[in-house]
């Protein structure tokens, strides 16, 4: 009997290489999502694209594209606001359609970066597979929530429901805009699918693992008898 022990014992796997692996694809997760970029834009025109045929330049089309990110809204973008002091009472109000969908996404968001904290802890201080590989899964649930969430985000700023000029508080500025750009893309980006795709690798590197160690235990028992 002790002989049976200690050969169990000796044949229960480490997995070293496993738990390594997925702490390292768990932490890359709000790494991802704080420094690539999340968000994508391009807005479009008409009157600048104008303005440079009449300069003789017919390659340029009017658009104007960029990225935000977590990190560069931070770095760039909250300062300014700070700096200004601007009354963004009107700019609350303009998307207090967007609320649900934004709060939604931030909450996702959230419980994305929670989960993938939680798989790192799991794959740090415990040996279990099927519990990372059930909270990966949620957290690629929880992924899809963020780009439905997105989506209704999205919509009305490229239908047209809310302009541009409704996030300035300046009446010339709101009454012109609108002829001179308009927003025509705004999609997620880098930040995103990576955040995606790791959680999706971490649930297929746990399954693959689960059924490696299934597939080795009826060889296991019958070297026992």
């Amino acid at each position: 009997m002790a002989k049976e022990k200690q050969k169990k014992k000796s044949g229960e796997p480490k997995d070293p290489l496993y738990r390594v692996i997925m702490a390292v694809m768990a932490i890359c997760v709000p790494i991802a999502g704080y420094f690539s970029n999340y968000f994508y834009y391009v807005v479009q025109s008409d009157i600048f694209k104008l303005i440079s045929q009449f300069k003789g330049d017919n390659t340029d089309s009017g658009e104007t594209y960029g990225f935000i990110g977590a990190h560069k809204f931070v770095q760039e973008y909250l300062p300014k606001l700070s700096e200004t002091q601007t009354d963004m009472s009107g700019v609350w109000e303009t998307l207090s359609a967007l609320k649900p969908a934004l709060i939604s996404f931030v909450v996702f968001l959230a419980l994305a970066v929670i989960i993938a904290l939680v798989v790192f802890f799991f794959s740090c201080f415990s040996k279990k597979k099927l519990a990372p590989l059930c909270i990966s899964l949620g957290g690629v649930l929880a992924m899809i929530g963020v780009r439905i969430s997105f989506y209704y985000i999205s919509a009305p700023l490229l239908d047209g429901t809310i302009n541009l000029s409704s996030f300035f508080e300046s009446s010339l500025v709101s009454a012109v805009l609108p002829f001179i750009a308009k927003l025509t893309e705004f999609r997620l980006t880098t930040g995103y699918f990576l955040m995606l795709f790791l959680f999706i690798a971490m649930a297929l590197w746990a399954g693959a693992n689960m059924l490696i160690a299934l597939g080795d235990k009826p060889q296991n028992s019958q070297k026992v008898k």
